[in-house]
């Protein structure tokens, strides 16, 4: 049986999301480049990160909105 609709289910993150709680620095690679950001928002399997605004990376903050879910395993503490 599926919790579709659901909304108030507490999340537990995974073991490897105990490592990002929020508000970590965290680095990653989007695109080939390497971006830091600030994890806003724990998820099950990933975290919503808060990505740190740079000259090089105008492009992305625009498409993104400066937010984008990623996989607790392809993130790094700073």
């Amino acid at each position: 049986m599926s919790n579709f609709g659901n909304f108030n289910r507490p999340v537990e993150p995974s073991a490897e999301g105990d490592l990002f709680t929020v508000d970590t620095q965290v680095t990653f690679l989007m695109h080939g480049q390497p971006q830091t950001g600030i994890i806003t928002k724990q998820l099950n399997n990933s975290a919503v990160v808060e990505i740190d605004e740079n000259s090089d990376n105008t492009d992305l903050m625009v498409k993104s909105n400066g937010v984008i879910v990623i996989n607790y395993k392809k993130l790094k503490k700073i």
